[in-house]
Order: structure tokens, then C-alpha cells, then sequence
């Protein structure tokens, strides 16, 4: 069945509401590459802290780029009492400055996973703008001693996010749970090629949200 001229689909329908004035759109143009990263990262038992380090000046003139990263951790091993923590936020959704700007490096900082018997990070990239990016750098450290930040050692690093996006606006505010949303032009502005996360963009930080594309409809 065909989707309605000037929209695109989504799975599972957005998690906020999405507003006409305010969020915007990101994709990549292209059969490859996704504006969005989302990587998981096991910590191993031994480590006591983990700490993630988002460096957007790997490209010195790129792209802005929202950030975050969930934990869940699995707690308590006994049977018939597995005990998860879960949505921890170590770092909610913000934006980084592109490259050569103030504030370009950020990190979430200790993670405490002493009490973990099993840890793993969600860490989630976006591009933010339509400005050429070679990529944002991700470094993942852990340490096997608690509260000593001379104790870190890299458990991996990872380039991510290269490419150029391209936006677009709503044209319609869409309510949280939608899966059919409303922009201008799907084919002319590069939203026609399916199968891909995109990132939409909103002024208020913690209802921006990560979707994914399984459809559009023709250009109007």
C-alpha cells in the first residue's frame, strides 16, 4: 500500500512530540552511510569505572553533533533474581560544537560499574547540521580502580558519523506515537532512500530521538 505524497514512514512511531517549527530532520543522501551511529560496548567484570570521550575536533572544520549514552547493567547473578538497571543516562542528548570551537572534546565522566557483574554502554551519534563531517572520534575507557582518573586505559576507539547530511522540517506538528510524518518533497530532498536511522532534531534536547525510515511517498 502506498504511503501519501510528501511524507515519509517510520517504525514504532516517535517517542515526543515533534514540532513544525522546531525539529528538524537528518539523513544522508545516499544508498550508504547513515547520519546516526549507535553502538554498543560491553564493559568487562573487571573494570570499576567506564568513561566515554566524544571528540569532535577529529575533523577540525566538521559538522555539530548530538551525543548520548545509556547504561545497562546486570546486577545480581542469583537465580530466579536477575536484577538489571536500565535507561541510566550517563550523558542525555547534547550537542557538540564543530571542530576548532569551544567545548568541541566532552565526556560523561565516571560511569560506576563496580557493582556490575556484566556492563554495556549505548553510545549514540548524530550529525546536527549540513556541514561536510570526516567523522567524530568516540574513545571508550574503563579502569580497574574506582574515583582514580589516572587509572584509565582505552578499551576501544571508534570514527563515526562521516558524511554530509541533509535536513528537513516538519509540515505538520506530529504527536508522540506517530509513524507517518509529514515533510515536503521526499524525493527532491533526499528522503527517499529507506532503510536507514535518521535523527530528529528538537529545541528541546531530551525529546530529540533517533527513527527509523521504512518507506516515503512521491513529491507532491
Amino acid at each position: 500500500m502506498a504511503i501519501a505524497v510528501d511524507t515519509i514512514e517510520i517504525l514504532n512511531g516517535l517517542d515526543h512530540e515533534q514540532d513544525q517549527t522546531t525539529s528538524i530532520l537528518y539523513s544522508i543522501d545516499a544508498a550508504g552511510g547513515e547520519a546516526v551511529d549507535t553502538k554498543p560496548v560491553a564493559v568487562p567484570v573487571s573494570a570499576s569505572q567506564a568513561n566515554v570521550i566524544f571528540n569532535n575536533d577529529y575533523d577540525l572544520d566538521g559538522s555539530t553533533v548530538f551525543v548520548r549514552v545509556r547504561v545497562t547493567k546486570f546486577t545480581d547473578g542469583t537465580a530466579g533474581a536477575i536484577v538489571k538497571t536500565e535507561t541510566t543516562e550517563a550523558l542525555a542528548w547534547v550537542e557538540i560544537p564543530g571542530g576548532a570551537s569551544e567545548d568541541h572534546i566532552i565526556e560523561t565522566g565516571s560511569i560506576d560499574v563496580s557493582d556490575s557483574l556484566g556492563a554495556t554502554l549505548h553510545i549514540d551519534v548524530a550529525l546536527s547540521s549540513t556541514t561536510a563531517h570526516t567523522g567524530t572520534e568516540v574513545i571508550v575507557q574503563i579502569a580497574s580502580e574506582a574515583g582514580v582518573d589516572g587509572s584509565w586505559t582505552n578499551l576501544t576507539k571508534y570514527v563515526c558519523c562521516v558524511g554530509t547530511a541533509i535536513s528537513a522540517a516538519l509540515t505538520a506538528t506530529e504527536p508522540a506515537n506517530e509513524t507517518v510524518l509529514a515533510i515536503a518533497n521526499p524525493v527532491a530532498s533526499g528522503f527517499d532512500w529507506d532503510g536507514k536511522n535518521i535523527f530528529i532534531e528538537n529545541t528541546v534536547a531530551a525529546d530529540s530521538e533517533i527513527v527509523y525510515q521504512t518507506e516515503h511517498g512521491a513529491d507532491s
